[in-house]
């Protein structure tokens, strides 16, 4: 295909490319067609400034690079570069490049790049990252206050006195066997206020990388870089506070919802399950405490004492079935908190530093201090 049908082509899709913003509202899906427009309009305009340009036409094309995506990259690709040692960039190419990232700062400013092309996008990776955040939040509250109900449930039992005729009327206290099970349920409560304060803040992280990252981060780089063409001497520094704040807006507005919803996926098909078994057998626990209260603990059919009372005539079968009774419930509290630790903080922490690692790999390549040549 020689030039003038690749051209003709290019038009086509940057005409198509246009037409899609009217239309975004009404089809969402259009925006990931945008946003492929934008990331052939970055790749263009990165290789008309890394060209030598003997022609006016060349510098507009630079400069509309986001308006004409494809037919940008087409023509750039029939430049041939030039290597940075011998790049000289002339007024003209500044200019473009001004007028370029001028566009860029207007698009992130006004809304427009989020209200178009990244917030359509988003959508349904941020919906399933909210509703995943939010049945998170509702179980780890579910699972605090059945721990604490535990708690306050043993603190009662505990003190409980029964008489063993068996042994000489002594009274004994049974209850006593729970104590491992009430300091496992002190504990677990204050890994969920953790897990719940973790869900919070993945939360604000959405909405903030929802709201406020596309129209501050972007608008940032878009002005910093701006600067660093009106201020050469300062460029190189400049351009690497400008990827610092590009890395940090592509894992706000990008990477945050999709690490919740990997974590969701992973959550569904691993650990659901194994959560689901040791929450039902903590409920019903839950409920068997609840019954000894402290208006019934001396009153008939109270629940857990009156189990104990059945027992009293045998001493070692209660404390056997006491003791038991305990230790499995620490094994589904250990459960619960091997889940809930993996779900709502290990495994967010982990994804967001892999790809907060793989971005700042790709976008922030190690880079030397410029050195003057002495003649």
């Amino acid at each position: 295909m020689n030039v003038t049908w690749q051209v003709g082509l290019a038009a086509l899709l940057d005409a198509v490319y246009l037409v899609s913003y009217w239309f975004v509202p009404d089809l969402p899906w259009l925006s990931y067609g945008l946003l492929l427009g934008w990331i052939v309009a970055g790749v263009a305009a990165c290789r008309w400034w890394s060209r030598s340009m003997s022609a006016r036409w060349q510098a507009w094309l630079l400069a509309f690079s986001p308006i004409l995506p494809c037919v940008s990259w087409v023509m750039s690709r029939q430049a041939a570069p030039v290597g940075l040692s011998g790049l000289r960039h002339g007024v003209g190419q500044r200019f473009a490049m001004a007028f370029l990232l001028g566009l860029a700062l207007l698009a992130s400013a006004s809304g427009l790049a989020e209200r178009r092309v990244l917030g359509p996008a988003m959508v349904p990776v941020e919906v399933t990252a909210v509703d995943t955040l939010n049945r998170s939040l509702a179980l780890a509250a579910a699972s605090y206050a059945s721990a604490r109900l535990i708690d306050r449930g043993i603190a009662l039992v505990s003190e409980a006195e029964l008489t063993l005729p068996v042994i000489g009327g002594v009274a004994v206290k049974p209850g006593q066997f729970f104590k491992p099970l009430q300091d496992m349920a002190e504990r677990y409560s204050d890994v969920m206020v953790v897990a719940m304060a973790s869900i919070g803040i993945q939360r604000v992280l959405i909405e903030l990388g929802h709201n406020a990252s596309v129209a501050v981060l972007g608008s940032a780089v878009a002005l910093i870089l701006l600067v660093s063409l009106l201020w050469p001497a300062m460029a190189w520094r400049l351009v690497r506070l400008a990827r610092g704040a590009l890395v940090l807006l592509i894992v706000a507005r990008l990477m945050v919802p999709v690490a919740v919803a990997g974590v969701a996926g992973i959550s569904d098909a691993v650990l659901e399950p194994r959560r689901i078994e040791a929450q039902q057998q903590l409920d019903s626990a839950t409920a068997e405490l609840q019954e000894a209260d402290v208006d019934g603990l001396e009153e008939e059919g109270s629940g857990l004492f009156d189990w104990m009372r059945d027992l009293r005539d045998e001493t070692t079968s209660m404390a056997l079935d006491v003791r038991g009774f305990s230790d499995d419930m620490v094994d589904r509290f250990i459960q619960l908190l091997v889940v809930y630790l993996l779900e709502t903080v290990l495994l967010p922490l982990g994804l967001l530093a892999g790809l907060w690692w793989m971005v700042r790999t790709f976008t922030m390549p190690p880079t030397t201090l410029p050195v003057e040549r002495h003649r």
